[in-house]
């Protein structure tokens, strides 16, 4: 199987994290540095900014990357053959809610995170059980053209 990325993308998006979910981040620096100040406060410091540094790569490290390509569908570390996906439509705000919640199949696929678009694409292949793939997206509308091509 080829790879997405090396294919021309005909949509991209990476789903960076908010800048709200960094907070917990700012903690990281000072308890490094409050556990180790007794032994040695220079540690504390260096080891604090550096974990700092670490924890936040993480974060954008874990960052989903949405790509659409002519032969494939990649999302996160999941990648699909377009040739069995059906049509993609984009959720309205109002029915979003029940689409995450009391309409969502167990057996769907889902890469939800808190943002505010959100598409489903059918899956037109016999042989898998999954029903369709839920996407939250800051660009439904594009993401929704770029798989109906």
């Amino acid at each position: 199987m080829s790879n997405p990325r090396l294919e021309s993308a005909i949509y991209q998006e990476w789903q960076l994290p908010r800048a709200s979910t960094f907070i917990p981040h700012l903690m990281v620096f000072p308890s490094f540095w409050l556990v180790l100040a007794p032994i040695n406060a220079d540690l504390g410091l260096i080891l604090g900014v550096l974990a700092s540094a670490v924890s936040v790569w993480i974060r954008f490290a874990m960052s989903k990357r949405i790509i659409v390509s002519e032969n494939y569908l990649q999302i996160g570390k999941a990648t699909i053959p377009r040739n069995v996906l059906g049509q993609a439509t984009v959720i309205v705000q109002s029915e979003q809610f029940s689409e995450r919640g009391p309409r969502l199949d167990a057996r769907a696929f889902v890469a939800l995170k808190a943002l505010s678009g959100l598409v489903k694409v059918q899956v037109e292949d016999s042989n898998d059980p999954t029903p369709y793939i839920l996407i939250s997206t800051r660009r439904p509308t594009q993401l929704a053209e770029a798989l109906n091509k």
